[in-house]
C-alpha cells in the first residue's frame, strides 16, 4: 500500500528530525527502520489492540454505566471511583526486532508510544469533558489505578469487559435519567481524536480545575485559550477568516447571541489585562471585581463548546471509530506528529 500524502510528509519530517538529533551511525539506519514500520509493522499491529483501565479522580457517587464498542464506564461497588476502559492501537509493541539500533529504537518506540497514548487519552477526555458539561464535575483520568493488557483484536471486547469487571461493577440500565441520556449522547458525539476538540477540552477542564482551586486569573486565562482554539477550528475547518473580526464571525457562525458575544469579548479583555501581562492595577481584588462575570463566562463557554461538538460531529475530518488503525494512522500521521512529538517545542523554545 503506497503512503498517503500525510504519511509521506510525516516520514520526511521524522527523518529530518533524526538527522539533527541522532548520532550519524544511527541516522543511516533510521530511514530503513521507519520504512519497515510504515509499510509492514502498522498493518501487523491491526491484529492486536491494547486495553487500558483507569479510575477517574473526583468521580465519587457518579453511578452510571456506559457500554460502547471501544469504551466502557462503570463505578466500583462502593461508588468511590468511576472506572473507564478503552482500547488503543498496539503500534508501540513489537518494534525491537525492526529497530536493531538502540538510538533508532528509542526514538521510534517513544513516538509510537505517544501516538497510541494520544488515542487512549482522546477516548478518556471525551468522557471527562462530557461529565463536566453535563454535571459540572471536573474529573481526571490520571488516578491511582492503571491496568494495561495486550489482546487480540478478535477477542478485545470480551477482554475489555472482563478487565473492567475486575475493578468495577457495571449495571447497564434500560431506563436512563435525562442527564444520563444527555451525557451518553455527548460521549458518542465528542471526538477528541481531532486535535482541535482535544485542545478545547484540555484547556476548558484545566480552567475548571484552576477555578475550583481559586486560581481565578489563571482560570480566566485557560478559559480564553479554550475560546481561542475554537476560533482556530473555525478558521481551519469552517473557512471563517477575518482580520479584525475573526471572533465575531466565529461566534455568529455558532449562533451565539449578542449578549454572549459581549461576554466573550469581555473575557478576552479580562484575560489580556490580568493574564496576558502582570496587572497594572487591582491585582489583589480580581475575584471580588469579577465574581459574577466568572460564573456566567463559564456557562457561555460551555454552550459554545456544545455547539462546536455538534458541528464537528456533522462535518467530521478525523475518523472517531476507524475499522483499521493502520489506515487511520496513515491518514492522520501529521496530526500525531504535531500533537505528540517534540519538533515544535524545539523550534519555538530556546
Amino acid at each position: 500500500m503506497p503512503l498517503t500524502p500525510s504519511a509521506q510528509i510525516f516520514k520526511s519530517k521524522f527523518c529530518q528530525w533524526a538527522q539533527s538529533n541522532l548520532p550519524e551511525h544511527s541516522t543511516r539506519k533510521f530511514t530503513n527502520s521507519l520504512n519497515n514500520v510504515l509499510m509492514s509493522h502498522l498493518f501487523e499491529s491491526d491484529k492486536n489492540v491494547q486495553i487500558i483501565i483507569r479510575n477517574l479522580v473526583n468521580s465519587k457517587k457518579l453511578g452510571f454505566s456506559y457500554e460502547g464498542e471501544e469504551l466502557l464506564i462503570a463505578p466500583d461497588s462502593r461508588r468511590e471511583n468511576l472506572y473507564i476502559g478503552v482500547t488503543m492501537p498496539s503500534w508501540d509493541r513489537g518494534l525491537r526486532h525492526i529497530c536493531r539500533d538502540e538510538h533508532v529504537y528509542d526514538v521510534i518506540s517513544w513516538f509510537f508510544h505517544f501516538a497510541s497514548q494520544y488515542v487512549a487519552r482522546s477516548r478518556m477526555i471525551d468522557v471527562i469533558a462530557s461529565i463536566n458539561l453535563v454535571y459540572g464535575r471536573t474529573c481526571d483520568f490520571r488516578g491511582h489505578k492503571m491496568i494495561k493488557i495486550l489482546e487480540e483484536k478478535s477477542t478485545c471486547k470480551n477482554s475489555l469487559e472482563l478487565a473492567l469487571k475486575s475493578e468495577a461493577n457495571p449495571i447497564y440500565k434500560k431506563r436512563l435519567s435525562s442527564n444520563e441520556r444527555q451525557l451518553f449522547c455527548l460521549i458518542d458525539q465528542s471526538n477528541s481524536l481531532d486535535p482541535f476538540v482535544h485542545r478545547i477540552h484540555f484547556n476548558f477542564l484545566k480552567s475548571c480545575n484552576l477555578l475550583n482551586s481559586e486560581f481565578y486569573e489563571e482560570a480566566i486565562t485557560s478559559l480564553d485559550k479554550t475560546v481561542d482554539v475554537i476560533h482556530q477550528y473555525a478558521r481551519e475547518r469552517m473557512n471563517i477568516n477575518g482580520t479584525d473580526n475573526q471572533r465575531d464571525l466565529t461566534l455568529t457562525a455558532f449562533e451565539m447571541s449578542g449578549e454572549e458575544k459581549h461576554q466573550l469579548a469581555r473575557l478576552y479583555d479580562i484575560r489580556n489585562f490580568f493574564g496576558g501581562h502582570p496587572s497594572m492595577s487591582k491585582w489583589w481584588d480580581f475575584s471580588e471585581i469579577f465574581d459574577e462575570d466568572i460564573d456566567q463566562l463559564f456557562v457561555t463557554v460551555r454552550k459554545l463548546i456544545n455547539r462546536l461538538i455538534m458541528h464537528e460531529n456533522c462535518h467530521r475530518v478525523v475518523e472517531k471509530s476507524p475499522v483499521l488503525w493502520s489506515t487511520w494512522f496513515l491518514d492522520n500521521a501529521m496530526i500525531l506528529w504535531d500533537s505528540v512529538w517534540f519538533e515544535r517545542i524545539q523550534k519555538n523554545i530556546r
